[in-house]
């Protein structure tokens, strides 16, 4: 099975615990029977060969894969593939539900499961399904135009399977929480331990940790903090006695000591300057 991967959302942060969205996604194709990958992306892997579409189109055969890099999967290429086949579609999209549709593009069908409408990034307010196109094309017997995906009269499947996009801070979060509970299957770019805290610097002993926690490198937690369901980055401080809870604590961030951030969303502390927050 022969992929071409495009170049899509950029993740909020590139490290998602050990890895980055296109190297998990070509190990995730690997996995799944993909043998030759080739791409427009900037980022490379020994195994991905570096071509633009012009260039690839003719070297990808008459079924082949089209995916789109930024997002974790864990849903099947072969299973698309073989769904699209068997209804003789000229090409298969893959969908997943999602919690905000209106960041994504929502695809409706009809009976039969052919696309009927699609809308990019839909408003809240005029939401007609929660199923998003999940960033995979099995292309059978269109000619593909990779900035339209996803056309009326293309067969459209729902796949089992984990699928995220981390392009802004929540998403991100929300991510590492994902992988480090466990709810991503496998993750083989680190050891994620059974309470689901990963620590690349050293905590003290009286920190409380509560949930999955991602310490960066280079970090510094001073005494007595709280810290629960946290990501922080590379090369931030954290003050004593702070009580954070749900944080997202970018690299080289300062947090002022005492500081009590305890809110069941998302809360984000710095913006890379080492400024104090």
């Amino acid at each position: 099975m022969n992929c071409f991967i495009f170049s899509g959302q950029t993740a909020a942060y590139s490290d998602l615990c050990g890895t980055t969205p296109f190297l998990d996604l070509v190990l995730h194709l690997q996995n799944h029977g993909v043998t030759r990958i080739l791409t427009d992306s900037e980022e490379q892997h020994p195994d991905v060969e570096k071509y633009s579409f012009q260039q690839a189109e003719p070297e990808l055969g008459s079924g082949w894969l089209a995916a789109y890099s930024g997002c974790i999967s864990r849903q099947s290429p072969l299973e698309l593939r073989d769904f699209t086949t068997a209804s003789g579609a000229a090409a298969g999209v893959s969908l997943a539900c999602s919690a905000k549709p209106w960041e994504h593009t929502t695809v409706l069908t009809d009976s039969r499961g052919i696309v009927e409408k699609y809308e990019k990034n839909p408003s809240p307010e005029n939401l007609e399904t929660n199923l998003c196109f999940s960033g995979m094309v099995w292309v059978e017997k269109r000619t593909f135009d990779p900035l339209e995906p996803v056309t009326e009269g293309t067969a459209a499947f729902v796949l089992p399977g984990f699928w995220k996009c981390p392009f802004n801070r929540e998403n991100y979060l929300l991510t590492m929480h994902n992988i480090l509970s466990g709810e991503v299957r496998p993750w083989p770019h680190i050891a994620i331990p059974p309470d689901g805290v990963v620590m690349n610097s050293p905590v003290p002993p009286d920190t409380l940790i509560k949930g999955t926690l991602w310490v960066g490198r280079n970090c510094t937690v001073d005494n007595g903090c709280t810290l629960e369901n946290c990501v922080i980055l590379d090369n931030s401080k954290t003050g004593a006695n702070s009580n954070l809870r749900n944080c997202l604590v970018s690299a080289e961030a300062v947090i002022p000591p005492g500081t009590v951030q305890y809110d069941k969303y998302l809360s984000f502390f710095g913006d890379g300057n080492g400024r104090e927050y």
